[in-house]
């Protein structure tokens, strides 16, 4: 092998290790960038749950997120009493939620037999945390700024949610 032979060997094996490393790189940044949109999607969506304010006795939105929430709606509760009556809550949906706020869920509806009614705070019943002793599950279901849509499931006590998942839907 002449000494001009091996000069290109060694430089074709540089260049191809060049190759190599930037390969590398580019498939290192690619997913560096990838986990920083996911991070910052995480940072910049709302997460809202619903409490019971014993005090105001109200139910309240919170939305922990660092961006508002819209279109946000808790699907449809049946409780069932000790006698078999079945108790279906209606929540309204609440438009917006600002981001890092609490607001009071109003003109909660009941129905029973398939009468809807309007009901008074003072008359959600079996709905109450505290006149029941017990907790109950929610799901909510809501959406970003980009009209993601988004679902917390949780348990709600009086004062209290706790998460079971939150994913997005869309």
């Amino acid at each position: 092998m002449s000494y001009d032979t091996f000069i290109q060997l060694c430089v074709a094996i540089i260049l191809f290790l060049t190759f190599l490393a930037i390969i590398i790189y580019a498939w290192a940044t690619i997913k560096l960038w990838k986990e920083s949109v996911k991070q910052t999607r995480l940072i910049m969506r709302p997460i809202v749950v619903i409490t019971y304010d014993g005090g105001e006795r109200k139910f309240k939105y919170i939305n922990y997120g660092n961006t508002p929430a819209f279109n946000i709606k808790i699907d449809d509760l049946t409780l069932i009493n000790t006698e078999g009556l079945r108790f279906d809550y209606i929540f309204p949906v609440e438009h917006i939620l600002p981001q890092s706020t609490k607001i009071s869920v109003e003109n909660i509806k009941k129905k029973i037999n398939d009468n809807v009614s309007d009901i008074d705070t003072f008359y959600l019943g079996a709905l109450l945390p505290f006149s029941a002793n017990r907790s109950f599950n929610v799901i909510i279901r809501y959406k970003n700024s980009e009209n993601e849509e988004f679902k917390t499931e949780g348990v709600v006590g009086e004062g209290t949610f706790d998460f079971k998942k939150i994913e997005k839907i869309s």
